[in-house]
């Protein structure tokens, strides 16, 4: 995406006064694919609003309900019964599905967007989260 005055572009890493958000390796190609989706003002205008809303997560701020829903479940780290959730960082028709690093401390990763227009949440989407998880807190790989 182009920037302009009126434009800003979604960054890899935010550093805020609580947290640092990463995207993981494609998640701002998925964020360009699901803006295909909408019209171009409304593209512009969603994109804006994720930024905030990044931002506000990068820096501890409250997040509704509404814009950060949970959503699926994570693999279970070795030792734990059961995994936590991930979340969504959620301006309707786009989602993008993040969670807080257990290895990376301070640290939230943002694993993919999809352009969403249901409310149920896709096995596939789950898979992608838990392949990015994986990838980051077991096997160290941080993109």
């Amino acid at each position: 995406m182009p920037k302009d005055k009126d434009q800003q572009s979604v960054s890899v890493d935010y550093r805020g006064r609580q947290y640092t958000v990463v995207h993981c390796d494609g998640a701002l190609d998925t964020f360009r694919e699901a803006l295909k989706h909408v019209k171009v003002g409304k593209a512009k205008s969603l994109t804006r609003q994720m930024i905030v809303q990044i931002k506000r997560l990068a820096d501890g701020e409250a997040m509704s309900r509404d814009n950060f829903p949970l959503e699926g479940m994570l693999p279970a780290l070795s030792g734990q019964r059961r995994g936590r959730r991930f979340r969504a960082l959620k301006k309707i028709p786009i989602r993008g599905y993040c969670w807080k690093s257990d290895r990376v401390p301070d640290t939230w990763f943002i694993s993919h967007y999809i352009y969403k227009n249901k409310n149920d949440l896709d096995d596939r989407d789950t898979e992608k989260v838990s392949h990015n998880w994986r990838r980051i807190e077991e096997d160290g790989d941080e993109r």
